[in-house]
């Protein structure tokens, strides 16, 4: 039989690193090669004995970076933080059984995030699957609700032309997670034994690699010069959620912004690096007046990045919907119909950056011809839009500093201090809950470098793994600012810390449990609150940095903070920086930024289901 997948090949001295005994499983070089040359350059294993010949041939080749993470849970969300970071695909390596079911919230959360993540499994022969034999379940599309494609391989690869069906799947499934929209897959490999054979004197392989030239991400240039005639008259708001780092899309909507019809509505974790009003969102939304409620309504809606923290925003967008002449305009790669404001009207495949690019300098011509045209309508009315969201941003922004200004000790106390002396040059991570929405609040304090959360699917599991793996991708330092709750939540973080060298900083705020509890409608004015929803966990933070050989710090007044802070930011290596907070007097201070005070009335959702929700 002809073997058309040339497995071994000499090693060359320019490879780098040292020999290494490889294993003797075809399938399992075959796969790794063929995911290193699409890209992947990390590999997250945990130990197990199935997957032996996938650990020996990810060690065997010195190009890919492995680091050993024993709970599968906070392997998957280390993967997650390198991915979100580096804008690379990530391998993730486990064995057979319930192993692979632990990678289940990272990998959902990669799914919605868009995020590459490669799952890989290992497993008994088909055979045995049902047999009560150990460690065996249904592993193929265990997790088909959350990755783009799943995969089933075997070392019993029949026909007449060995290795050509692994290399298929391998490049197939890297194709999958690499399109336009990237996202998770999940490749089971069945193995048999023996486990543990290897072959020594030999490196790296020569892979058959497929490559895909697909559609441009640029825009048509008739079709961006129509939508931009669309748009010489009419109020457009750009709604920004999460998105990576991107200088094209970072200039774009510098100019975009500038157009006097345009108001922008841009989250921090959109990394977009605008004026400080342009992240003024619930804070302005909560003091809009009845009387000027539709003077405020855009025509357009033009979305771009995943889904947005503020609540507000979504049902003050919801209310439009209906109403004759308004649109919304979805850019960017979507695994679906993405409808979040109920209006959607167009969806335009493309690169963000690209598409706002070419409709900048479009939207400007279509303005002037208009302003030229005798017959032409006056195009000075869309222009009153953009002033009134400034006039209004400016006020609700003096309106949150003087609350801030006259608040006590508090979560939003505490959370200004952070944000004031945060180094300009810091990776910032957010744990969901509270942090992340006080940092929008917040947001015209001083901006780190990169914001991350977990939006895709907004779970409170894994924020300490994530950005540990985030820290892992970054020449700089990072800091993740998290609750006491998260932070109790995924306490083995500390462990896989220690274990992969990464030197995160922590900042616990301390507010006796799940504070946002103490603040949505939902549960705030339950009896059981505190038992069943906020739950204090009450760990033992000092000790654990202790026990794990990290730096601890303290502070429960503003003065002490300071003082911490200064400390805590110039550290070497990693950190935690407990704040505590007093649980009632912070909900208090948010309701009473977040509400409008009686000389307002606001034509946004009520506020008994509106202010914010997990």
């Amino acid at each position: 039989m002809e073997n058309i997948y040339s497995p071994y090949r000499p090693l060359d001295p320019a490879d780098g690193g040292t020999p290494s005994a490889d294993t003797s499983k075809d399938v399992a070089r075959i796969l790794l090669d063929i995911l290193m040359a699409h890209g992947v350059r990390d590999a997250i294993c945990s130990p197990g004995s199935r997957n032996a010949p996938l650990l020996v041939a990810a060690d065997a080749r010195p190009a890919l970076r492995t680091r050993i993470v024993t709970d599968e849970r906070s392997a998957g969300f280390v993967a997650l933080g390198i991915a979100q970071v580096s804008r690379r695909p990530v391998v993730l390596i486990c064995t057979s059984g319930t192993a692979l079911l632990n990678y289940a919230p990272a990998v959902a959360e990669a799914y919605y995030q868009g995020l590459p993540l490669i799952v890989v499994s290992a497993d008994r022969p088909l055979e045995w699957i049902d047999q009560d034999d150990s460690q065996t379940l249904r592993q193929p599309e265990a997790l088909r609700n959350f990755v783009k494609g799943s995969y089933d391989i075997s070392d019993r690869e029949a026909g007449d032309r060995p290795g050509w069906y692994d290399t298929r799947i391998a490049n197939d499934a890297m194709l999958t997670a690499l399109a336009p929209k990237q996202g998770p897959v999940h490749i089971n490999v069945r193995l048999s034994p023996p486990l543990g054979a290897t072959v020594s004197g030999t490196l790296g392989c020569t892979p058959r690699v497929i490559r895909r030239m697909g559609p441009s991400q640029k825009p048509e240039k008739d079709l961006v010069r129509e939508l931009a005639n669309t748009l010489k008259e009419r109020r457009v708001m750009i709604v920004a959620g999460f998105l990576p780092p991107d200088a094209r899309l970072n200039r774009a909507m510098t100019r975009m912004r500038a157009h006097d019809n345009v108001v922008v509505m841009a989250e921090t974790l959109s990394n977009l690096h605008l004026p400080v009003e342009d992240y003024s969102i619930d804070s302005v939304l909560c003091t809009l007046r009845d009387e000027d409620a539709e003077a405020y309504h855009p025509d357009v809606v033009i979305s771009i990045g995943g889904a947005l923290v503020s609540r507000m925003l979504k049902e003050y967008l919801r209310l439009r919907a209906g109403s004759p002449g308004f649109e919304h305009w979805s850019v960017g790669f979507n695994h679906t119909t993405v409808d979040c404001f109920q209006a959607l009207t167009l969806r335009i495949e493309c690169d963000p950056g690209y598409f706002l690019s070419a409709l900048s300098p479009e939207l400007a011509r279509a303005r002037r011809a208009l302003s030229k045209s005798p017959n032409g309508r006056n195009p000075e009315s869309p222009a009153v839009y953009c002033e009134l969201w400034h006039n209004a941003r400016i006020k609700a922004i003096g309106r949150v500093m003087h609350e801030g200004s006259t608040a006590g000790w508090s979560d939003f106390r505490a959370f200004r201090a952070i944000l004031s002396l945060m180094p300009p040059k810091v990776n910032l991570f957010l744990s969901n809950g509270t942090s992340v929405r006080y940092a929008q609040i917040l947001s015209f304090y001083r901006r780190p470098h990169a914001e991350y959360c977990n939006r895709g699917v907004s779970g409170i599991d894994g924020s300490t793994s994530t950005a540990a793996g985030g820290a892992l991708a970054y020449n700089g330092d990072t800091v993740l600012v998290t609750g006491d709750m998260s932070f109790a939540y995924d306490l083995s973080a500390l462990q896989t810390m220690k274990a992969i060298g990464s030197e995160l900083k922590i900042i616990v705020i301390d507010n006796g449990g799940g504070g946002i509890f103490r603040f949505i409608n939902s549960t705030s004015d339950l009896a059981c609150r505190e038992r069943y929803f906020c739950a204090d966990p009450d760990a033992p933070i000092a000790a654990l940095a202790g026990a794990y050989g990290m730096g601890y710090l303290h502070a429960a007044t503003e003065e002490e903070l300071y003082d911490a802070l200064q400390l805590f930011f110039n550290a070497r290596g990693a950190v935690i920086l407990e704040i505590t907070t007093p649980p009632a007097e912070s909900a208090e201070v948010l309701r009473e930024i977040l509400t409008p005070s009686p000389a307002d009335s606001t034509k946004r959702p009520d506020n008994k289901t509106s202010k914010t929700s997990h």
